[in-house]
């Protein structure tokens, strides 16, 4: 399954962001080793260097008034054996006096130092980073406690090597842990996408003609889509069912009038001259009407039904939407001598496309004249109201209660006034627009005499829920 945009794989989609996870926790496994590594080979470096220290002191003595330090070189021995560090050391009494050692060697004596634990630092000495211990030492000389500073450094080119051995070995796990992981992703990725792939296949294995609803064992993070699918194929079968039965009816309806067309021109040719022949002509007159509202009309239907979907709706005003389809009338009216009485109130306003509604609001007006006595008005009242709406009525032979809802089904007229030219769509249109714009038409008694169409548009406030027109 794939479209026009689509670059990615759901698949790849996955395992690209699953492997983004996997190297940032390998990242922050590398890291967390190398500090523990870090750590690690201080406190090694530490111990040596602390047991060094403190070896030394233990030297310390005093002869004929003197400290003297009997240098342990096995303590140095100690250090030197890693690698290629270097060792330094200083021994140096309370007053700074350097009894033996590296004089410039910094003491740490501005650290508070006790005799039961060297004290560990990092400094700068000879352009070296060197770890230093520093142990303090106090002694009985004859002129008093005399205090000696022991201080032992050592260079860390070994603990930077093992630091980055270590730091190494967890990159390398971690470098298999993502490859592994990798792996294992796409497989379980592959296991969890196998039902979308089950319905690609039965989708594609089924016919054209197969509206039957999906069924298949699905995992309920798939189950929305499965309805989803199963809801459009659903809607799919109504619009071609409705399709196909509005494709029969209409081929239906135009053959009949064109049959009858055929016929009376036959009629007329055999006749000739004379009464019969002019019954004939106006029987074609009104069968080449008859088809050609009912074009128009199958038209304007296949018109409504499209922009039901599409149309991009506008806010407008009910009143000039009524005075326009007013004007659009105004020849037919004029021809049966009837005047349009408006009481419109231009502060009614709808959001809705224009064209379909000014197609609702003319079918109304049309069937007003045609059905409406001659010589007589239509009166078009627009309210505002919490519910804008527009009101058209005539003083006809209206439409009786048991016919209200069947008027409003394709190719149906009512009882009365059924001999007037007409194709049985008009108020099917009508309720088409008001249920694709949520609201809805209703039909009643013209006191005393007549019928009131009436179309309700819903509030502002609810123009968003669905509601299904009813007549």
């Amino acid at each position: 399954m794939g479209g026009a945009g689509a670059t990615w794989s759901l698949r790849r989609r996955l395992l690209g962001q699953l492997l983004l996870v996997f190297s940032g926790l390998a990242v922050l496994l590398y890291l967390s080793v190398q500090a523990v590594a870090g750590r690690a080979a201080d406190a090694t470096q530490d111990n040596i260097l602390g047991a060094s220290a403190i070896a030394i002191a233990e030297q310390v003595r005093v002869a004929e008034g003197e400290i003297i330090v009997d240098l342990p070189y096995a303590a140095l021995e100690m250090l030197g054996l890693a690698g290629e560090d270097r060792v330094f050391y200083r021994i140096a009494d309370g007053r700074g006096q350097v009894i033996t050692g590296y004089g410039d060697l910094p003491g740490g004596t501005a650290l508070p130092l006790s005799e039961e634990a060297p004290v560990f630092f990092t400094q700068q000495y000879r352009g070296d980073t060197v770890r230093t211990a520093t142990a303090r030492r106090s002694i009985l000389t004859g002129s008093g406690r005399e205090t000696v500073l022991i201080t032992v450094a050592q260079t860390r080119e070994a603990h930077g090597a093992l630091t980055t051995s270590i730091a190494l070995s967890a990159a390398a796990v971690g470098g298999g842990f993502l490859a592994l992981a990798g792996l294992l992703a796409w497989i379980a990725i592959a296991r969890a996408l196998k039902p979308v792939q089950e319905i690609e296949r039965a989708i594609a294995a089924r016919a054209s003609d197969d509206f039957s609803p999906l069924e298949t064992a699905a995992p309920r993070e798939i189950l929305p889509l499965v309805d989803a699918i199963n809801a459009f194929v659903e809607r799919l079968r109504l619009t071609l069912d409705t399709s196909q039965q509005f494709i029969a009816e209409a081929a239906h309806r135009i053959r009949t009038p064109l049959a009858a067309l055929k016929a009376q021109a036959e009629v007329s040719l055999k006749a000739g001259a004379g009464a019969a022949s002019d019954e004939s002509l106006r029987r074609m007159v009104r069968a080449a009407d008859e088809t050609s509202q009912l074009t128009t009309q199958l038209l304007t239907q296949a018109m409504v039904a499209y922009r039901a979907e599409r149309a991009q709706r506008q806010s407008l005003s009910l009143a000039a939407l009524a005075r326009t389809a007013a004007r659009d009338l105004e020849v037919a009216a004029e021809m049966r001598g009837i005047d349009f009485r408006m009481n419109l109130d231009d502060a009614a306003r709808i959001e809705g496309d224009e064209i379909a509604l000014l197609e609702a609001i003319r079918n109304l007006l049309d069937n007003a004249i045609k059905y409406g006595p001659p010589d007589d008005f239509v009166a078009v009242t627009v309210t505002a109201g919490p519910a804008p709406e527009i009101c058209i009525a005539d003083h006809g032979p209206g439409v009786p209660r048991r016919d209200r809802d069947l008027v409003f089904e394709r190719f149906r007229r009512g009882s009365v006034g059924a001999e007037t030219l007409g194709s049985g769509l008009g108020l099917s249109i009508v309720r088409q627009v008001m249920r694709a714009h949520r609201g809805r038409v209703r039909l009643e008694e013209n006191v005393p005499q007549g019928l009131k169409a009436r179309l309700v548009f819903p509030p502002a406030r609810s123009r968003n829920p669905s509601r299904e027109a009813s007549s």
